[in-house]
């Protein structure tokens, strides 16, 4: 018999464990992860991720149990709730979908703590101990999750310092550099990178082959869903919550055009993409395919949604509603259509528990409503919602087939449906326990090595093809479903020769005939001397307009953010530097909808972008307003917020109107 654990806590830390304690006791009685109903489990369910099946479990085991992928021990007290509590807390203020990395950085925490023998107390937390903690991440974890694990011990120390738990001399960082990633594009590492992300063209030409060639309703599934993910790039969860009326056919400045109906995620809203008119036939087959292989799941669920208390009887074995005590056969009969699989019905029964009827002779059976609350309970969990998307119904998703229909070996229900999850079709794209779905029709890549691939090769192929055809990284981001600009790196795999075609074929063609459009106006020349009659030393063309700024005394200190610059100048009836402005106004609108959700959201420094992206929406829209403005005459010289410029003096120039913050002059 073991020792009970005593816990000494020292006087100076008596006052943060009482801060700790009303901030565990605020936390315990949160609805945030369900926390008032499992605060003493050490175990939590918190949902179904996003388009899976699985149930999203937080355990708060030791980072020693979590190596061996047990359960047990638990976190020691007093450490265990603070766990739960920092889980919470940091939940309702920075939303998350998986809480392993926050996990993660608890054990290395206390796994630290115990090391610098502190008992598991969470007061006794210093930068020792958390320097020891990420010590201890690059230890026992790759690179990169070390890395992330460090993140969030310096967002947990920020947590712990400001609500007075623990006292830092000053702000802790974990110092750790940033993995370095496969950027170059003419490196092996990068080649490597690139052929692992991106389809083969082996695998490509398999895919649209399978297409055409698929009968069997796993292989139609699969295969209509890689077709649309190669349409647009959609995250797999994405194309998983299709709804079954999805298509939309364009009208007006869209007439003629495809488009499906997204379900956003990552904070990306849910939208409607115009789809390339090369893929509408594609994605009219596809959706088709999927509407008629998911027909008969669909009866199902229209069935339970009308009937949620009655068992589902397919046109063979409607007769037996009625009857009171079924036999083996009659069992069989209703789950699968087939009375000869009295074994399988028999095993089935004993799975579920029911309770045997003696019949005539040494037969058995079971009762009528035994099993029809057996099937009930194989309902999914959140019926009539969506496993992993609460806020869609059964009865408007594409997703949905009779139970084990996916199964190779495994009987289909007659009776009853499942929601597909992103496993069910992702492990069919690699070889694995079962063939894979290229396995199937004999297809292997160029060298006759098995095809692998992923369900995110395709996103990240067409953002490669999107960036190889000139899209802009705004139109790559929407056209994704991106809500944060700078992902698009991420999926960017153009190698050197693919980045420098463009540039080569310009050259080819006389450099400036491509990258500069011919304008037939006559341009007038100034020389340098003539800059002194308009008291100027210098200047050089913008986006927008022209530059009065002289780089030979100080480099640009807005870093080429000339729109919110003081020495700018726009000029009327330039109509390419006027259309550059009114794109600005559209992008710096697109990212003032993104900041405004994330401050709703609650983000970090959320409110510093959307005050300046106001400010910049501000004068994009002063200026236009003037450009645009039929009084102001042609060659208008247009300068915002002058009171600090420096001014232009010539006897020639004279002032046509004054607001405040903008002068055009003449």
């Amino acid at each position: 018999m073991s020792a009970p654990v005593l816990l000494f806590t020292p006087k100076a830390e008596l006052e943060p464990q009482s801060n700790l304690d009303t901030f565990i006791n605020l936390c315990r009685q949160s609805h945030v992860l369900n926390a008032h109903q499992q605060f003493d489990k050490d175990v939590w369910n918190i949902g179904y991720f996003v388009g899976q099946n699985k149930v999203h479990r937080v355990i708060f085991s030791t980072l020693e149990a979590s190596k061996s992928r047990d359960v047990e021990p638990a976190f020691p007290p007093p450490f265990l709730d603070f766990a739960k509590a920092t889980i919470v807390y940091m939940q309702d203020k920075a939303r998350v979908e998986s809480q392993a990395p926050r996990i993660a950085a608890l054990r290395f925490l206390e796994a630290a703590l115990r090391l610098e023998s502190k008992g598991s107390r969470p007061t006794a937390v210093d930068s020792v101990v958390l320097d020891t903690a990420v010590e201890l991440a690059k230890k026992h974890a790759s690179e990169s999750v070390a890395y992330r694990v460090a993140g969030q011990l310096e967002s947990i120390a920020e947590l712990m310092d400001s609500k007075l738990f623990i006292s830092l001399r000053q702000r802790w960082t974990h110092g750790m550099k940033k993995p370095k990633e496969v950027g170059s594009r003419i490196s092996q590492e990068a080649l490597k990178a690139r052929q692992e992300k991106l389809p083969s063209a082996a695998a490509l030409r398999a895919l649209a082959g399978i297409f055409h060639q698929a009968v069997e309703a796993p292989h139609v599934l699969r295969s209509s869903f890689s077709a649309l993910m190669l349409c647009a790039p959609e995250r797999i969860n994405e194309v998983l919550r299709l709804k079954r009326n999805c298509l939309v056919e364009g009208d007006g400045e869209f007439r003629g055009k495809l488009g499906l109906r997204w379900s956003g995620s990552k904070g990306f809203e849910n939208t409607t993409k115009w789809l390339p008119s090369d893929m509408a036939d594609i994605a009219r087959n596809a959706i088709a395919n999927l509407t008629k292989v998911t027909d008969p799941a669909h009866k199902l669920v229209a069935w339970y949604t009308a009937n949620r208390t009655h068992l589902f009887l397919h046109e063979g074995a409607e007769h037996l509603r009625d009857q009171r005590v079924l036999n083996l056969s009659e069992v069989a009969l209703i789950l699968w259509g087939d009375a000869s699989s009295k074994h399988a019905a028999n095993a089935w029964a004993k799975g579920h528990k029911l309770k045997k009827q003696q019949l005539a002779g040494r037969s058995i059976g079971y009762l009528f409503e035994d099993v029809e609350q057996a099937v009930l309970n194989i309902l999914p969990a959140t019926f009539p919602y969506m496993l992993g998307d609460e806020k869609r119904l059964c009865m408007d998703a594409m997703a949905v087939m009779r139970t084990n229909e996916l199964h190779q070996k495994r009987a289909t229900y007659l009776c009853m449906f499942s929601c597909i999850d992103y496993t069910a079709i992702a492990s069919r794209y690699s070889p694995g326990d079962v063939p894979s779905i290229f396995e199937d029709f004999k297809y292997t890549e160029d060298d006759g090595t098995p095809i692998a691939i992923s369900s995110h090769s395709f996103r990240h192929y067409l953002n490669t093809l999107s960036q190889m055809g000139g899209m802009s990284s705004v139109e790559i981001a929407i056209f994704s479903g991106r809500k944060d600009i700078k992902q698009n790196c991420s999926y960017d795999h153009m190698t050197s020769a693919e980045v420098q075609a463009p540039i080569s074929a310009a050259l080819a063609a006389g450099f400036t005939s491509e990258l500069e459009p011919v304008n037939t106006a006559v341009k007038t020349l100034f020389l340098r001397s003539e800059f002194k009659t308009l008291g100027l030393t210098a200047g050089h063309t913008t986006e927008y307009g022209w530059c009065l700024h002289d780089f030979a005394s100080a480099p640009c200190q807005m870093y080429r953010d000339c729109i919110n610059c003081e020495e700018q100048e726009c000029v009327k009836g330039e109509k390419e530097k006027e259309e550059n402005l009114r794109l600005l106004k559209k992008e710096t609108e697109y990212f003032m909808r993104q900041a405004r959700a994330a401050m709703d959201d609650e983000e970090y420094g959320a409110d510093n972008w959307v005050k300046d992206l106001n400010v910049t929406l501000e004068r994009v829209n002063s200026m236009l307003s003037i450009l645009e403005n039929p009084e102001v005459p042609l060659g208008a010289r247009v300068r915002l917020d002058i009171k600090n410029a420096p001014l232009i003096t010539n006897e020639k120039v004279k002032t046509i109107q004054s607001v405040k913050k903008q002068m055009i002059l003449l």
